[in-house]
């Protein structure tokens, strides 16, 4: 008995191998490429112009394609199903056997770049699937590119010079981009920018694995996380501070330039002459570069659901009036602690003595001729338990009565160890008297409110006191 079910157990064991075996061995003799090459050997045999051309085409052997790009140490084995992406004859053909768009194969022949290089995906790969790299069980963390994005793949070799002019233009269009939404001001490239966000250096080298993809709609690749992140990046990163407001097309061209960002240097025989993208100098585009995407135009205070903060007015004239130069120069950089405002001086963010200056000239364009008059705060005697009854009565509605501001309040928060270590009792005195038009904050002084000197002095010497207790 026992002899019969173990003789039952090798016979079926048996069986299973040999069936695996004989898969196996179809499966070695008919790989996937096999059908491809024969399907574009009988299209060259149709497409023949002469008999010469057909019997050329019925003598092309059947056989395993391969590329070894020396310089890049890269195997790439496209050409087992592409193998018309260089033949004229198939210029009208369907995908895998139709000619390579354009006259990119000119300069780029095939047997010197191979495929991978712009295309990505996996070159080592001889099958569709695992050589495009899709899907969740290809473990690919470079899948073939989409169409959109293979620009992208041009500014390896290409300057942007270049590329404006020949093909590239979706790389200038999304640097152009880049900087004048305001990247830079949450995210470093090159050592330059805030540090609110990650370095971009080699994002476009970051492997799957580096993106939270949990939330990502479609297939789970590099590509859909970009544009996803640009349209909704709260959607992507729960809790993202990121300020970000793009159209379709836009977050086409942001992704596009991002994944240009990459680590990897190309060998010298594969690049032309590279220039450093000039990076304009004026106060405007410095502005928009590092500013905008917090500050907008500058010209509205307002609190900011994203940064669950009230964003400062720094060009509004009234403001203007009384920030002179060098207040601005060190608000800038030294930053706001305890803020999204990042130190921006050469040894946090990047910037040198002249770009800040040139901010500081285009913030300041617009600013009246007439100076305030002077309060002189020095000169009073002040009391801070009186200070604090006013604030009380007239502050606390917008500043909190704490003085923190906060997402229940217009202003901004006077606890910040910025505002008590930098701002200066004469500023914070003529911004009480005379307020500032064109936001929230009204004038308290005897053209406004109805507040005398000596009350304002109270006030500022009650705001003044809360670093004192910070220290307690």
């Amino acid at each position: 008995m026992y002899s019969r079910f173990y003789l039952s157990v090798l016979l079926i064991s048996g069986l299973v191998l040999i069936t695996f075996l004989v898969f196996a061995t179809y499966r070695e003799l008919n790989p996937e490429w096999k059908k491809y090459q024969l399907e574009y050997r009988d299209l060259l045999i149709k497409n023949a112009p002469n008999e010469a051309a057909r019997k050329k085409a019925k003598s092309i052997k059947i056989e395993h394609q391969q590329i070894y790009i020396k310089p890049l140490k890269k195997v790439d084995r496209c050409m087992n199903c592409h193998r018309g992406v260089d033949d004229p004859l198939m210029k009208d053909a369907k995908v895998p056997h139709k000619l390579h768009s354009g006259d990119y194969l000119k300069k780029h022949p095939v047997s010197k770049f191979g495929c991978t290089l712009c295309h990505y995906g996996q070159g080592r790969a001889t099958n569709k699937k695992d050589a495009h790299g899709k899907g969740r069980d290809t473990h690919w963390d470079y899948p073939l590119i989409p169409f959109k994005y293979i620009q992208s793949s041009c500014a390896k070799c290409h300057d942007y010079l270049f590329l404006k002019d020949n093909g590239g233009e979706m790389v200038v269009e999304g640097e152009r981009l880049f900087r004048e939404k305001g990247c830079r001001g949450c995210h470093k490239l090159n050592g330059v920018g805030g540090d609110l966000g990650k370095p971009l250096d080699i994002i476009g080298s970051q492997p799957i694995a580096y993106f939270p993809m949990k939330y990502v709609v479609g297939e789970r690749n590099t590509y859909n996380w970009l544009k996803q992140h640009f349209l909704d990046p709260r959607k992507i990163v729960p809790g993202s501070e990121m300020r970000v407001f793009l159209s379709e097309k836009e977050a086409d061209l942001l992704t596009t330039y991002t994944l240009t960002l990459r680590a990897e240097e190309m060998p010298r025989q594969f690049r032309a002459i590279r220039y450093t993208t000039p990076v304009p100098k004026d106060g405007e585009s410095l502005y928009k570069m590092y500013c905008v995407a917090c500050h907008g135009n500058g010209k509205i205070s307002a609190y900011d659901e994203i940064l669950k903060r009230t964003i400062p007015a720094i060009m509004n004239p009234a403001f203007l009036k009384i920030a002179d130069d060098k207040n601005l120069e060190r608000i800038i950089k030294e930053g706001r602690k305890g803020t999204p405002m990042t130190s921006w001086k050469r040894t946090a963010a990047g910037l040198r003595d002249e770009e800040i200056r040139n901010i500081i000239k285009f913030i300041t364009k617009d600013r009246p001729d007439e100076r305030p008059e002077p309060f002189d705060y020095k000169r009073f005697v002040t009391d801070t338990k009186h200070g604090k009854e006013l604030f009380n009565v007239r502050c606390a509605l917008c500043h909190g009565k704490d003085g923190k501001g906060g997402k229940d309040h217009l202003g901004l928060n006077l606890r910040n160890p910025a505002v008590q270590k930098f701002v200066d009792p004469e500023f914070l005195a003529m911004t009480i008297r005379d307020g500032r038009k064109g936001t929230p904050m009204p004038a308290f002084g005897k053209t406004g409110v109805g507040l005398s000197d000596q009350d304002i002095a109270d006030l500022v010497a009650y705001i003044r006191s809360f670093s004192d207790k910070g220290k307690k």
